[in-house]
């Protein structure tokens, strides 16, 4: 299979270092490898073909957003309650952050040519099993390093908006590392919008490491161009009593996969992911989670809803694994679906990999269309057929949004 078109010639990028382009030549040599078979189990039911075969630009303006600024309203607003980062058609929004004491934010750059932080780049996986972070890789230069200090709570949430409006047949690779302290506490929310038609690659890395007794809460909501490509990976490490909580809503790309490969490191590390997804007629939507239960007295839990909208595709991979050591872990992981038309397709693998004695597991799937009964229940009372079927889709998602506790944050997942 073709794949060259996308490797670009790298020098358009500042002068690497001889580890930078040690980090850079080790990805490019994934991506002329493995990049990409369909026998790759972990990419069974999502075709990027397509994906490979299209010649998209890399753009190598180092200095932000400065001529053309795609920020939209909603990140200029409402200062006294979030602390904001932008990311303009790809490349960091120069500004003052105006950071509370207790966090530190630094551009990828820096990291990779002082050092401080490099130790933690590709800390949560392994390159050559994740082709679309070591092409993210081949172009390592677009991202943040978010640090917050020990013992540091009650914190504004921080939120990372993705814009990129402007950005027809453009590729983007941005690599973000979150490190929480122990002790400290985090809510990091993900916004990646687009209100144009463009067709674009956002692939985007992030790695948490959660040392003891912190608390992440990571919210993304999703809601692209559906002439893009979405493509991201969450590599987790959580330590000892550490909590990491992912809330995902995904409703736009033409295909979109989102990756979390978590690893619970440390006695009673706990992980939860929630995630809930529109899946839209003509477009492919892919989760994958993958649990590792490393140590004892770990604890899991993945809970998946979707609507299926007519000829659309969906993809959930759920997996957990319980190392011989993790005994006393607890995984489950459920989905449920929602079917509006004919020609909806969702292929539903729940995986369980058990090594230990004395464990907790369960998983599940289920789906079904609306209940015609609720459906004419409503209509009967005067509520309009399209009114009905929005009150009973949202009903169905509401589950999963009443785990989000975080009113303000709650209300992004509507915008």
């Amino acid at each position: 299979m073709k794949n060259n078109s996308l490797i670009k010639d790298v020098e358009l990028f500042l002068d690497d270092k001889p580890s930078v382009y040690a980090l850079r030549s080790k990805a490019r040599l994934v991506v002329e490898k493995v990049f990409f078979s369909k026998k790759d189990e972990a990419w069974k039911y999502t075709d990027v073909r397509e994906i490979i075969n299209k010649d998209f630009e890399i753009v190598a303006d180092n200095d932000g957003c400065k001529n053309s600024c795609a920020c939209g309203n909603e990140c200029n607003e409402c200062d006294d309650v979030f602390i904001k980062i932008k990311f303009c058609n790809g490349r960091i929004h120069i500004e003052d952050y105006n950071l509370p004491k207790g966090i530190k934010v630094v551009v990828l750059p820096e990291v990779l040519y002082e050092g401080e932080y490099k130790k933690y780049l590709y800390g949560t996986f392994n390159i050559e099993e994740h082709p679309f972070a070591a092409l993210n890789g081949v172009y390592l230069e677009q991202g943040v390093v978010i640090e917050v200090e020990k013992g540091v709570k009650n914190l504004k949430p921080l939120v990372i908006c993705y814009n990129s409006d402007d950005s027809e047949n453009r590729m983007f690779n941005i690599h973000n590392m979150i490190i929480l302290g122990k002790g400290s506490e985090l809510e990091i929310v993900e916004d990646y919008k687009n209100s144009s038609e463009s067709c674009y690659l956002m692939n985007v890395v992030n790695e948490f490491f959660l040392d003891n007794d912190s608390v992440c809460r990571h919210y993304k909501v999703q809601k692209e161009s559906f002439n893009a490509y979405h493509t991201v990976l969450n590599g987790v490490k959580v330590y000892e009593n550490a909590n990491y909580k992912q809330f995902y809503l995904a409703k736009g790309s033409k295909l979109s996969r989102n990756e979390t490969l978590i690893n619970l490191e440390k006695v009673n590390a706990n992980a939860e992911v929630y995630s809930m997804y529109i899946g839209k007629s003509g477009c492919l939507t892919d989760i994958t989670t993958n649990i590792n239960h490393k140590v004892k007295n770990t604890s899991s839990t993945q809970y998946a809803k979707a609507v299926l909208e007519e000829n659309s595709k969906a993809c959930f991979q759920g997996k957990v694994r319980i190392e011989k050591d993790a005994i006393r872990s607890v995984g489950n992981q459920l989905h449920k679906a929602l079917y509006l038309g004919d020609g909806a397709e969702l292929n539903c693998k729940p995986e369980l990999e058990i090594y230990a004695d004395d464990v907790k597991c369960s998983h599940g799937a289920s789906s079904g269309e609306i209940d015609g009964e609720q459906l004419f229940y409503l209509t009967s009372r005067g509520i309009g057929i399209d009114d009905a079927k929005k009150m009973l889709i949202d009903a169905h998602l509401e589950e999963i949004l009443q785990f989000i506790e975080n009113e303000q944050i709650k209300e992004r997942f509507f915008l």
